[in-house]
């Protein structure tokens, strides 16, 4: 995400109180902002419901019989993620940010089996240093990186319904279908722990942890496996003598060197297995650094998503269409390119936020509502209380029901 974000983080209530300190429009102005958005909030909730109608036959956790429509669903979700100011970013970017290493010192493979796509959507990057511990604690750094302050992800799994692929949606999770759509939104993740999100992620060990287990194996080891030749040898003819074979002969020498040809074998079964365990155990730290990463990153999962992406969709809105109207009714009439530039120089001065105005979307809410008027290129707001008219106009429409005569 290198280019300009148009995610405005601050909330709706801070937005308020900095539009108040700047003056120019009157009392009204704050009635204004309050039943826009009530207006922008209802005319979210249709959206919510029929987002939510769609997803019901997707979601892995959902025992809906209606018949899914996955193109309809992802159609609806865009839109969603637009006006929350999310924006798609390439795979290729997390890759990047993998091959940087984790903040957790992890090293990930990834794998996309049973999973036919993955997407990645993001907003609010901003730039942090981070303090990196090494070594137990005995090597500090400084990092300069990214924080995504919002991380969706969309996994399309498999639809067909193969072995190889109802293995590998078993690994992804115990009873999710074929065909299911997976959502899961993450909050303030480090660009370089992208990688950690993949519903594939695997921590694999690192050169230096194989060398550290690996080197005192093999010297360990060495020793041992010279012994092994000798001790079989010893054990198939003490075997041979007690199977009565021909030639061979039990004896209370031979016995000894037996036993101890065992226990010489039986050292380096014990060996082995405690290597084994070493990495083993090696391997579920690994495993418990990646959950934790997971754990303490998660915001929601599936249905729960769609209500916080509808919920930040009209959150922008709000914002977006409050910014505009403001400006217009204190700045007097502009163009569209400047309105957009005083809205970005308020921005950086209230908040030292780089935003991308998303100008477009705040005057099209604005015509809409017939909040604005229009002479050739310029734009004009109407006044505060011809604002409250209109406002409370469009919400009678909502509910114009007649009683039958």
């Amino acid at each position: 995400m290198t280019t300009r974000d148009s995610f405005i983080p601050c909330s709706k209530a801070e937005l308020a109180e900095a539009l108040a300190r700047t003056g120019g429009v009157d009392a009204q102005f704050a009635d204004v902002a309050r039943v826009l958005a009530a207006v922008l909030h209802y005319e979210t909730m249709d959206e919510l419901e029929r987002l939510k109608a769609l997803y019901r036959p997707l979601d892995p956790t959902d025992v809906s019989t209606a018949t899914p429509d996955a193109d309809a669903f992802l159609v609806e979700l865009e839109n969603i993620l637009t006006m929350a100011n999310f924006r798609e970013f390439p795979a290729a970017d997390m890759v990047a940010a993998a091959e940087a290493g984790t903040l957790q010192d992890l090293k990930v493979r990834t794998t996309d089996a049973g999973v036919s796509r993955i997407r990645f959507f993001a907003r609010g990057a901003r730039p942090a240093q981070l303090d990196i511990r090494r070594f137990w604690g005995l090597h500090r750094k400084k990092l300069d990186s990214q924080i995504l302050d919002d991380v969706l992800i969309i996994i399309e799994l498999a639809r067909e319904a193969e072995k190889s692929t109802a293995k590998a949606l078993a690994r992804i999770r115990r009873g999710v279908r074929p065909g299911a759509i997976l959502l899961k939104h993450f909050g303030d993740v480090p660009r370089t722990d992208l990688v950690t999100l993949h519903p594939g992620a695997n921590p694999a060990m690192k050169r230096r942890d194989q060398l550290i287990l690996g080197v005192p194996a093999v010297a360990g080891g060495i020793p041992l496996l010279t012994q092994l030749g000798p001790a079989l040898v010893v054990i198939f003819t003490v075997l041979a003598a007690v199977f009565g074979f021909e030639g061979a002969h039990l004896t209370d020498d031979a016995l000894k060197r037996a036993l101890a040809a065992l226990s010489g074998l039986v050292a380096l079964g014990a060996f082995l297995m405690r290597q084994r365990l070493k990495f083993d155990r090696q391997k579920l730290f690994y495993q418990k650094q990646l959950a934790d990463t997971v754990y303490f990153h998660t915001i929601a999962n599936n249905a729960g998503v769609i209500d916080g992406l509808v919920s930040a969709a009209e959150d922008q809105d709000c914002k977006e269409a409050m910014l505009a109207y403001h400006t217009l009714l204190a700045g007097g009439p502009m163009t569209k390119d400047a309105l957009d530039k005083a809205i970005e120089a308020f921005l950086r001065e209230a908040f030292g936020m780089d935003v991308d105005f998303e100008i477009g979307d705040a005057m099209a809410k604005l015509e809409r509502l017939n909040l604005v008027t229009i002479s050739g290129d310029t734009y004009a707001a109407v006044s505060t209380s011809d604002a409250l008219a209109r406002l409370d106009e469009a919400w009678d429409g909502y509910f114009n029901y007649r009683r039958n005569a």
